[in-house]
């Protein structure tokens, strides 16, 4: 990633550069299924005390409310404050346990150690096993309800919105398994030492479901 656009995604969110701590790029890119054209997703960390307390949706107080800013059609950025991420990492909420693993060139700025954080006071293989748990059950959730008899006759149904859906879907089963292959790593080997272990998977996946399209809004 071009770290020149760092500042100018900054000035766009509102974010003083002296304020931020840590700065994760995840997603496809780190995962190897991106296409040249895939955005690119970003988690930053602020040192701001300004972010209200993270809000969680459900009793698992595992999946939460969150502001994606979506920039120019190329960066998806979520922020947290210091807090809030330790929270999220106590909860080994994975989208954000993962980050603190990546390689390093995925880390863009690293201030804080996360990872020896969570290692030492958050890892436990027995809540990992549990929110892996959460994540698949929420995707096959997705897919159980993918069916369309609230719209009456499908065939009224715009074709784009259908296919739209099952892209979604699709992406998120993929995200059920990667993040099973992410847990398994880490129950064996206390780290995630390899993102791209799950993306072959992709492909098969894809050559399953028979799509003719070319896969690309399914690569994140």
């Amino acid at each position: 990633m071009d770290h020149s656009a760092i500042p100018l995604i900054l000035r766009e969110i509102n974010l003083n550069e002296r304020d931020v701590a840590n700065i994760y790029h995840h997603g496809s890119w780190a995962y190897g299924t991106n296409s040249p054209t895939s955005d690119r997703d970003l988690i930053i960390v602020t040192r701001s005390p300004s972010q209200a307390p993270v809000i969680f949706r459900d009793n698992f107080n595992y999946f939460h409310e969150f502001e994606l800013h979506r920039l120019w059609n190329e960066y998806d950025v979520c922020v947290y404050s210091v807090a809030n991420f330790e929270i999220l990492l106590k909860r080994n909420f994975l989208a954000v346990v993962q980050c603190v693993f990546l390689p390093d060139e995925f880390k863009l700025k690293e201030d804080i150690d996360f990872r020896t954080i969570y290692l030492e006071k958050y890892y436990n293989k027995l809540t990992l096993k549990q929110v892996v748990f959460y994540e698949i059950a929420r995707y096959l959730d997705l897919f159980d309800t993918r069916n369309y008899s609230a719209h009456g006759d499908v065939s009224t149904l715009n074709l784009q919105t259908i296919q739209s859906r099952e892209n979604y879907l699709f992406k998120n089963l993929f995200h059920g398994l990667r993040y099973l292959d992410f847990v398994e790593q880490l129950i064996e080997t206390c780290s995630i030492h390899n993102f791209k272990r799950a993306s072959y998977l992709f492909d098969r996946m894809k050559k399953i479901r028979g799509d003719p399209t070319d896969g690309s809004s399914l690569e994140r």
